[in-house]
């Protein structure tokens, strides 16, 4: 699939039907980062997960453009309906950089709170990386998540949650 216009129209009508992979890789090479991530808050659920999917495959150095719309991504996830872009915009928030002049309580709540319930296990593990990821310049943060975590039976966690949290144990 080759994009070359930046007519917003053609992009969302790509958008909103099925894409590839290969697809989601070709449009995430082009130039239109603004567009893609303006389509991510459209009301239109295929159209909206389709962006976030395609913003997940953007090179690393898109990362300090994703930094800059960090509070946009945070509030988009904590509202968003779509379990699938919650996990997806959860997985660009886990490429930028939380800074400890920047603490977004609302968004740490909702991480702790994301550890404990019965989302999926993707979900769950981006809530756990990313409550960590917040608390890391707060040695108090980093005792509650410890907390949290211990409550959390690793008997009763699926493979990949029991790994997570025995790292983050660690940490």
């Amino acid at each position: 699939m080759q994009y070359d216009s930046k007519n917003m129209s053609e992009l969302k009508t790509l958008l909103s039907s099925r894409i590839s992979v290969n697809d989601a890789k070709a449009l995430a090479q082009a130039d239109i980062k603004e567009e893609l991530f303006q389509l991510l808050f459209d009301s239109d659920k295929r159209t909206s997960d389709n962006a976030a999917w395609v913003l997940t495959h953007l090179p690393k150095t898109a990362d300090p453009w994703l930094a800059e719309r960090q509070d946009l991504l945070i509030d988009e996830a904590m509202r968003t309906s779509s379990t699938t872009k919650r996990r997806l915009i959860m997985n660009l928030l886990d490429r930028t950089p939380f800074e400890s002049d920047h603490l977004r309580t609302d968004f740490l709540d909702f991480c702790f709170n994301t550890i404990l319930s019965d989302a999926p296990v993707g979900v769950k593990s981006l809530a756990i990386k990313l409550t960590y990821a917040q608390s890391a310049h707060y040695p108090e943060l980093l005792e509650e998540v410890n907390a949290t975590l211990q409550l959390m039976e690793p008997d009763e966690l699926p493979a990949a949650l029991k790994h997570l949290r025995g790292k983050m144990l660690e940490k």
